[in-house]
């Protein structure tokens, strides 16, 4: 084989591991936001359930919390719809 293929094939298949390796990291990262996603919805559900806060306050939070992530307006607008739905669950008419 070519030695000029041959190095051109190996510079792609470390960068093939390289590209590997920086998705596994990206998937953990990801799983550990929607971990720490539900652990709060469960945490603010418990919090309502107790009466240490209302529904209502906890819907208003949530509608007013001044989260933004440039370029993804649209996924966090709909990360808060479906929480304030989960929040509402007793109320909301599915």
């Amino acid at each position: 084989m070519d030695t000029v293929l041959q190095q051109q094939i190996n510079q792609l298949t470390l960068e093939i591991a390289r590209l590997k390796e920086a998705q596994a990291v990206a998937e953990k990262n990801v799983v550990n936001l929607v971990a720490r996603s539900e652990f709060t919805v469960a945490l603010i559900s418990a919090l309502i359930s107790d009466g240490t806060i209302s529904t209502d306050d906890a819907v208003d939070f949530i509608k007013e919390a001044p989260v933004e992530i440039p370029g993804y307006t649209e996924s966090v607008e709909q990360a808060r719809h479906t929480v304030i739905e989960i929040l509402s669950y007793p109320r909301a008419h599915f």
